[in-house]
């Protein structure tokens, strides 16, 4: 029997039955790795990263040159050291990251140490690259056991090589299509980060232009303050200027108001000089009878006008003094 795969179609060419044909291992059947051979599965799949490109059937061609190196490839098949690596890998995610709420000791499983190793690139080892180049045939990775079979039994290998065959394409295209979704969605969450930083980085941006426009009215307002505190400065300067000038004004008067001062004391004394004249013209008066009345009526009309020049001083005096005060209270 032989196996065609053209264009994703299966072909099946039957075959006479052959008594040294193998059947291929069992999928029901699990091989049980021991310790040994689970550090060196460990060890080889870490070192050999570079051989899962992702890519159709590179898969297969790396778990068989993996199986082959560890001598198992008649006792475990591709896809049980897939699922196996799997298993491996999606406990050590759950032991260094638990779901929140859940306290995980990591220690308390013997292979986190080893799986973080290989996890974080520490199992790189370039001695423990393998070949793909010498798999052989798919007869190196069939079951170390043969047995014989009938029509019957034979036409059954056939219908479940179809089955196996037709469920590794089925597992294929939805593992393609469930990788295909992945990058999809990676792509949409990655779109959707944009999308909440654009959103961010507007809401900053109307953030900063409402603090400008505060700012800008704020400006204008200190300008407008700063224009009244100029007007009012200058408002201040013309009210100095017309105080200075009143001061002058008010310091001329004082000067005119002593020299007046100066003229009254000098016409005062000149009239006390006047007073005391005609006081002893009046007794040298008294004492002489032949003195003419028409005189001593001169005598006491001269007096009388002297009175009055007194009082009127007097006043001035007393006008100028309160003009003083003022002056100085100004």
């Amino acid at each position: 029997m032989k196996l065609f795969d053209m264009d994703h179609a299966l072909y099946v060419v039957q075959t006479p039955p052959d008594e040294n044909d193998d059947t291929l291992i069992n999928p029901d059947f699990t091989y049980k790795l021991s310790e040994a051979e689970l550090v060196k599965f460990v060890r080889l799949r870490a070192a050999n990263d570079a051989l899962f490109t992702g890519k159709r059937n590179t898969s297969v061609i790396a778990w068989r040159a993996i199986l082959k190196e560890m001598g198992i490839q008649r006792k475990m098949s591709t896809s049980q050291a897939r699922k196996k690596w799997e298993n491996l890998k999606k406990k050590y995610k759950e032991m260094k990251n638990p779901p929140p709420g859940v306290t995980v000791n990591p220690t308390n499983w013997q292979w986190f140490s080893l799986m973080d190793d290989a996890m974080e690139g520490r199992l790189n080892d370039s001695e423990a690259m393998v070949s793909t180049a010498s798999l052989g045939d798919d007869s190196d990775f069939r079951p170390d056991r043969p047995r014989k079979r009938g029509r019957d039994s034979y036409q059954s290998e056939i219908e479940f090589l179809v089955e196996g065959e037709e469920s590794r394409l089925s597992e294929e295209t939805t593992r393609d299509r469930t990788e295909t979704g992945s990058d999809r969605d990676e792509m949409e969450q990655e779109r959707v980060l944009l999308e909440s930083d654009r959103a961010a980085l507007e809401s900053e941006r109307m953030v900063l232009e409402r603090e400008k426009m505060v700012l800008d009215r704020e400006r204008a307002g200190l300008e407008r303050e700063l224009a009244a505190l100029d007007r009012d400065r200058a408002s201040l300067e013309r009210e100095k200027a017309a105080v200075e000038r009143d001061r002058a004004s008010v310091e001329h008067e004082r000067a005119q108001l002593e020299k007046e001062r100066a003229e009254m004391d000098k016409e005062r004394a000149k009239l006390e000089r006047n007073r005391a004249t005609l006081e002893r013209q009046r007794v040298g008066a008294g004492g002489d009878q032949g003195v003419d009345l028409n005189d001593t009526a001169l005598e006491d009309g001269k007096l009388a006008e002297v009175e009055m020049e007194t009082a009127s001083i007097e006043r001035r005096q007393k006008f100028l003094d309160l003009f003083e005060k003022l002056i100085e209270n100004f």
